[in-house]
């Protein structure tokens, strides 16, 4: 963050690249897209691969698997050389220690199957191939980095993350995933009363879209306080404009204008749980909407 001194910003780094060491090695030089296999069979599944865009990171201390909205394809190709909107200002960062303390390697997945959106709930995230995917990436990255796996959903993304887990719960390996980001859910995504995992919640004060109010996430955030003994908080972003396009699709659903505000709040939630105490103190984070308690 640009608000640390030289020394003491070069001393985190290099603690933080000890303990990235330690937890397993990087095996990525550079942003690059990644082909995760996919070797389940099922009634009318498709035999392609997973196509991810990862972001690694030089001291990360987890990895964290996004999952988009909308109908969840974005077309990566394998040479692909750069991913922009949303994913390089929002979740880029989280990579990048000049910006944040780099805690993750990112991956972004990419379903190779439509998923349509629906209309009261996105129930394409319910399929089982696409749970089965979600989990043939986390298992491959958590193979590959060697690093506890965070799961993060936006808007449509969130119901797969929700369903994810809970499919996890249901077969006895909630252990897989190591904490969550609940981003401009879609509303109807809920965790089950048996959810112990740390999550964040983040929301716009000023989405519009209809089917991810933040009224809806706060009631799904309370209900989740009352039963998971895991840290549990809520950040409103505050910053940003709205765009002359669907509401959910673009502005501040889309945190456009308010990137900084929320991979802050990430970095900041997600230096809580580092896997081993760092040698120094911590800087003063940069300052924060103070999340609900």
């Amino acid at each position: 963050m640009k608000n640390f001194s030289t020394l003491r910003k070069l001393a985190l780094s290099a603690c933080l690249g000890c303990l990235g060491c330690l937890g397993g090695l990087h095996l990525y030089a550079s942003a690059q897209v990644s082909s995760v296999p996919f070797t389940e069979k099922g009634f009318l599944f498709s035999d392609a691969p997973t196509l991810t865009y990862v972001w690694p990171a030089q001291t990360a201390q987890f990895t964290l698997v996004f999952i988009p909205g909308g109908e969840g394809h974005l077309g990566l190709t394998p040479e692909r050389k750069t991913l922009g909107g949303f994913y390089g200002a929002t979740l880029k960062p989280l990579s990048d220690s000049t910006l944040t303390h780099g805690l993750f390697n990112v991956v972004v997945f990419d379903s190779p199957v439509i998923l349509p959106a629906g209309t009261d709930y996105p129930t394409s995230r319910q399929s089982k191939e696409h749970l089965l995917r979600i989990e043939s990436v986390v298992r491959y990255f958590l193979d590959r980095f060697g690093l506890p796996v965070w799961i993060m959903g936006h808007s449509n993304g969130a119901a797969s993350m929700t369903e994810f887990y809970k499919m996890l719960q249901q077969n006895g390996n909630p252990q897989e995933i190591a904490g969550a980001i609940y981003s401009s859910a879609r509303n109807g995504s809920t965790f089950s009363r048996e959810t112990r995992l740390p999550v964040l919640f983040l929301a716009h004060e000023k989405d519009a879209c209809p089917k991810s109010r933040p009224a809806n996430s706060q009631l799904v955030y309370e209900e989740l306080k009352k039963t998971n003994s895991q840290k549990v908080d809520y950040i409103t972003l505050k910053l940003g404009q709205a765009q002359a396009l669907s509401p959910c699709l673009s502005g501040f659903h889309m945190f456009n204008g308010a990137e900084a505000e929320a991979y802050q709040a990430i970095d900041q939630f997600a230096l809580q749980f580092l896997p081993l105490p760092l040698p120094l103190p911590l800087p003063l984070p940069l300052p924060l909407l103070k999340a609900q308690e």
